[in-house]
C-alpha cells in the first residue's frame, strides 16, 4: 500500500496523518521546489471513507479526475452535500478544519502550496493585506484544472522547462487563487503598452547571455525591477508571446545557428542552448520547425 507523503493534523487523535489512499491504487507522486516556495503534487487514488475532523497545514487545492461522486463536508458545524464532477475543484486554506466523506473511490489530483507562495504573489501584486483564501468546494475551474495538469506533467517528465516554467505555472496560480479565492478581491492594477525600450532591451541581453542556464521568471523581473506577474503581461505586450515562449523561440534559433556553422555534437548543442538533455532539445527543435536537429544539419 502507498502512503500519500501530504499530511493533516488530526484533530480527536491529536497527530499528523496521510490522507487515506486505496490499497489496489497506482500512486504517481511528484514534487519540486521552486526556489523557496514550494508547490507539490500528488495524483491518487482515495477510497470511499468517512475521513475525520482535520486542519490543512498548508494550501490544500484538489481537482477532481474520476466520475461523479457525492462530497459530504461538515463546514463552520453544518453538513453539506455536494456533487462533484470531473473538473471541480476544492480548496482548504491553510489552518482550516474540515471533515467529510465520499460515497465511492475517487481519483484527484492534488496541490499543497506553502503560505508563502500566495504572500509573495499578494505582495508582487502590491496587494499584501489581501492574502486569506477562502473555504470552498465544488467549483468549475478550467484555468486551475490546466495548470494542475500541466504542473504534474511538466514533474513526470523531468522538468524540462526548468526553473523558468516552473515559476511561471506556480505563480499563475497563485494569481488565479487570489483573484477568483481571497476573501477579499485583490485590487491588481492594468498596464497598457508594454515594456519600455530600454526594459525590453535589457530582458532580451538577459536571455541571449544566459540560454544555456537554467534562468528563473524570478531572476529576469528583476532585470528590469518589475513583478513576475506584471513583467509576463507587458513583455507579452510587447512582443506578442510570453517570456517562457520567447526563450524557447530563442534556444531553437541559437540551436539552428550552431548546427549551421559548427561540427559541435547534437548533445553538446542541447546543453549549449539550454536544455537538459538531447532528448528534450530533439522534441523542442522538431516541435518549433517540424523537422530534427540532425536533419536540419544534413540540409
Amino acid at each position: 500500500m502507498f502512503d500519500s507523503k501530504i499530511k493533516v493534523f488530526d484533530v480527536v487523535n491529536e497527530k499528523f496523518v496521510p490522507l487515506p489512499v486505496s490499497s489496489d491504487s497506482s500512486l504517481t507522486v511528484t514534487d519540486t521546489t521552486l526556489e523557496s516556495d514550494d508547490i507539490y503534487v500528488e495524483r491518487l487514488s482515495m477510497p470511499s471513507c468517512e475521513y475525520p475532523e482535520v486542519i490543512a497545514q498548508e494550501h490544500l487545492l484538489t481537482i477532481q479526475l474520476s466520475e461523479p461522486h457525492i462530497l459530504e463536508v461538515v463546514e463552520n458545524g453544518q453538513l453539506r452535500r455536494i456533487h462533484k464532477i470531473p473538473g471541480s475543484i476544492s480548496l482548504a486554506p491553510e489552518g482550516v478544519r474540515f471533515k467529510g466523506s465520499w460515497d465511492k473511490d475517487v481519483e484527484i489530483l492534488i496541490l499543497t502550496l506553502k503560505p508563502i507562495v500566495i504572500s509573495k504573489c499578494a505582495l508582487e501584486l502590491n496587494d499584501a493585506n489581501h492574502t486569506e483564501l477562502m473555504h470552498c468546494n465544488g467549483m468549475l475551474d478550467p484555468q486551475i484544472q490546466y495548470i494542475g495538469l500541466a504542473l504534474e506533467a511538466e514533474f513526470l517528465a523531468g522538468s524540462p522547462g526548468g526553473r523558468f516554467y516552473n515559476q511561471s505555472l506556480a505563480n499563475a496560480l497563485a494569481v488565479q487563487l487570489l483573484k477568483k479565492y481571497s476573501t477579499k478581491e485583490p485590487k491588481i492594477q492594468q498596464y497598457r503598452g508594454g515594456l519600455s525600450t530600454h526594459q525590453l532591451k535589457r530582458a532580451i541581453e538577459y536571455i541571449n547571455d544566459n540560454l544555456s542556464k537554467d534562468v528563473s521568471l524570478n531572476d529576469l523581473a528583476a532585470v528590469v525591477g518589475m513583478s513576475m506577474y506584471y513583467f509576463v503581461q507587458m513583455f507579452k505586450q510587447s512582443t506578442g508571446c510570453t517570456p517562457y515562449q520567447y526563450i524557447l523561440q530563442c534556444r531553437v534559433e541559437r540551436a539552428k545557428h550552431l548546427l549551421r556553422t559548427t561540427n559541435l555534437p547534437i548533445v553538446e548543442i542541447a546543453l549549449q542552448v539550454g536544455c537538459s538533455n538531447q532528448s528534450h532539445f530533439a522534441k523542442l527543435f522538431k516541435k518549433l520547425t517540424q523537422t530534427t536537429p540532425k536533419k536540419y544539419r544534413e540540409k
